[in-house]
């Protein structure tokens, strides 16, 4: 997807960066390396490249708030310093997978009278049931206006809202009001108040499936990890072969530090896609979308236990299912350099660039990894590509460049 204009960087990059938010993250943790100076000529002027103290570009990978898939559309974008918002393309990493949750279904049939065959007279009974069957049908259409005011071409949330509510009122035992009002408290970002009414609506009908990941959902925009997590595990009881559940689990677990957990949920997922009965439910794009997102946070779920070769292998899968996801392939590169393996790095980071040439942070990143294997040369020329792209970014890196 295309950039849009880039956005202002971080004051510096060169610290800790470490953010908790909607993306999954890669924490880059201090590589020490002995100072040691390289000379030599590189257009006529000598210059050294001195190793110390740094870290990557983590802060691409640590938005002020994360990008979320929501029914093919960026909820919110992630900002990325010096590379402006790539939307719907999550560069921390994994994505919770989050499909915008359908209107509550109609019952069909409602409000079909029984009267007396013949003409006759209708009994006490029928007309009490004449009076259900009519109330029923006045709820229905209640509901579907509810319905029809969210799914307008510009959502009409208050008046769907009061729909709903009076749905609620009229049979405060319909779960679907309650869902119902989740919905379009979650779609105006109004999660504490999504949170009730979906455990309304899950009070009332156990059972409700479709409200359990939209509530774990705005459990995890609220940073509510255990929440989310205990949800998730109560939709498998529903629904115990949706790997969609467990990677959006993974996920939860990644955030709340629960690693070993993380990483168990996500080869679940990936299990089950395996499977060809349950691959075979899903359409090919949506399966590719959930294992490589799987990868990617057992990948992170990695990097946090700091086992970084694990880490990088499981990257490594998300690439090859993605090819074409420059994320997939920064994180890639991430983890290889957290493991010390600098030149499959540097091959990292170069296909990041080919698919995102005006990436300024995979520029930066490339040539860390450069100066970590004293190779001037390419330190000097990522610097050169990088002024024009992200001034700051090239005065960080000049701070290891000294003529």
């Amino acid at each position: 997807m295309p950039f849009s204009d880039p956005v202002q960087a971080p004051a510096t990059f060169l610290q800790p960066t470490k953010v908790r938010h909607i993306p999954s993250w890669i924490i880059i943790k201090e590589n020490r390396v002995a100072l040691k100076a390289v000379r030599g000529n590189e257009a006529g002027e000598e210059f050294q490249v001195i190793r110390t103290h740094y870290r990557l570009a983590a802060f691409l990978l640590a938005a002020v708030l994360g990008t979320v898939n929501y029914c093919g559309m960026t909820v919110q974008a992630q900002g990325q310093a010096g590379g402006g918002t790539l939307s719907g393309d999550a560069l921390g990493g994994a994505a919770l997978i989050f499909r915008k949750p359908e209107n509550p279904a109609l019952h069909t049939g409602s409000g079909q009278s029984t009267g007396a065959a013949g003409g006759g007279t209708i009994s006490a009974t029928r007309k009490a049931r004449a009076a259900a069957a009519a109330a029923s049908a006045a709820h229905e259409r209640v509901i579907a206006k509810g319905n029809a005011a969210r799914s307008a071409p510009t959502p009409r949330y208050s008046e769907a809202e009061e729909q709903y509510k009076i749905a609620a009122a009229q049979d405060p035992n319909d779960a679907r009001a309650h869902a119902g009002l989740g919905n379009i408290y979650l779609d105006q970002g109004r999660f504490n108040e999504a949170v009730a009414a979906y455990r309304q609506a899950l009070k009332i009908s156990p059972d409700y499936l479709p409200v359990f990941q939209p509530l774990a959902f705005s459990l995890v925009r609220l940073g509510r990890y255990p929440e989310a997590i205990e949800t998730f595990k109560q939709a498998l009881q529903y629904d115990p072969n949706n790997a969609e559940i467990y990677n959006n689990m993974g996920f939860a677990y990644v955030h709340g530090g629960q690693y070993a957990e993380a990483i168990e949920a996500c080869q679940k997922a990936i299990a089950l896609l395996g499977k060809t009965g349950e691959a075979y439910k899903q359409e090919l794009q949506i399966r590719n979308e959930v294992l490589s997102n799987a990868y990617k946070n057992i990948g992170n779920a990695y990097n946090e236990l700091k086992q970084y070769n694990e880490a990088a292998d499981a990257l490594k899968h998300a690439t090859e299912i993605e090819p074409k996801n420059a994320a997939a392939h920064f994180n890639h590169g991430l983890a290889l350099y957290n493991g010390g393996r600098y030149s499959e790095a540097i091959e990292a980071y170069k296909s990041v660039i080919e698919l995102k040439p005006n990436l300024a942070g995979a520029h930066y990143n490339l040539a860390l990894a450069y100066v970590a294997i004293n190779d001037k040369a390419g330190v000097r020329r990522e610097y050169e590509i990088l002024k024009p792209l992200n001034a700051n970014m090239a005065g960080q890196l000049q701070s290891l460049i000294k003529p």
